[in-house]
């Protein structure tokens, strides 16, 4: 079973479509990875996945979009749907918050946690974006102090805190520096086992060393999907061929 299937979905703003006809499913315990020209429609479909697209003027769907088998599209209470769905933005956003607070946002919104139980939750997700040494004398102090790479892992922990079962990262690591960015792609490496893990990326060298599945969209369709070992190497659609290759983009 996939973890995220999207079945003839299309979605678009206004009159302008943006995906058409998506055919598409993600597994759990994995990465994969969404490559494309900029503009053919990548964001879309991950804003799509938790439903955070429907907050832009204009925007319209139609199809299904299912996670672990059931719709999220008839769900009422559209928070449920991004409490499983966590999201990543590209630029590194700390709340106006302490440290510990960003991580708790999610928690105290849902409720129903002691303060034991919320401490533990502090240290676990903190722990496990290898945040936790670096901000444990400081967890109450501003998060604005922190460096991009810690509000990038701070961002992570904050999604993880609510314990989703799909994580999605738009372009997680393009205002990163290399140090940064590499602590990024291991964290996701350990992330994906337990987790389906998707991730928009520009980057093909950052999908080729952590993708465990790469899609190629081109034009608000999905031109073609398989390991990352395998379509880097001998693609099957001369479009996958042309954009890897540099002739298109």
């Amino acid at each position: 079973m996939n973890a995220v299937e999207l079945i003839n979905f299309s979605a678009g703003y206004g009159r302008k479509d943006v995906l058409r006809t998506v055919n598409i499913g993600f597994k759990s315990n994995a990465i994969s990875a969404i490559v494309g020209p900029s503009g053919c429609g990548k964001t879309t479909l991950l804003r799509s996945i938790n439903r955070t697209a429907e907050l832009e003027r204009g925007y319209n769907s139609h199809g299904d979009i299912r996670i672990f088998a059931q719709s999220v599209m008839d769900v009422k209470n559209v928070s449920n749907v991004r409490r499983q769905v966590g999201m990543v933005y590209q630029t590194p956003v700390a709340l106006p918050l302490s440290t510990k607070e960003n991580v708790l946002f999610g928690p105290r919104y849902y409720g129903g946690k002691s303060n034991a139980e919320m401490d533990a939750i502090v240290e676990d997700c903190l722990h496990r974006v290898a945040l936790w040494d670096e901000v444990k004398d400081r967890l109450n102090q501003s998060a604005s102090q922190l460096s991009g790479g810690q509000k990038q892992r701070l961002a992570i922990a904050r999604a993880l805190a609510v314990e989703p079962q799909v994580l999605l990262l738009d372009e997680p690591c393009s205002s990163l520096d290399p140090a940064s960015t590499g602590l990024i792609e291991e964290l996701l490496k350990e992330l994906a086992v337990g987790l389906c893990v998707i991730i928009v990326t520009h980057n093909l060298f950052q999908a080729r060393r952590i993708a465990d599945e790469t899609v190629f969209m081109m034009d608000g369709q999905m031109i073609e999907k398989g390991l990352t070992s395998k379509l880097f190497i001998s693609p099957s659609d001369e479009k996958t061929r042309s954009f890897f290759s540099g002739l298109i983009g």
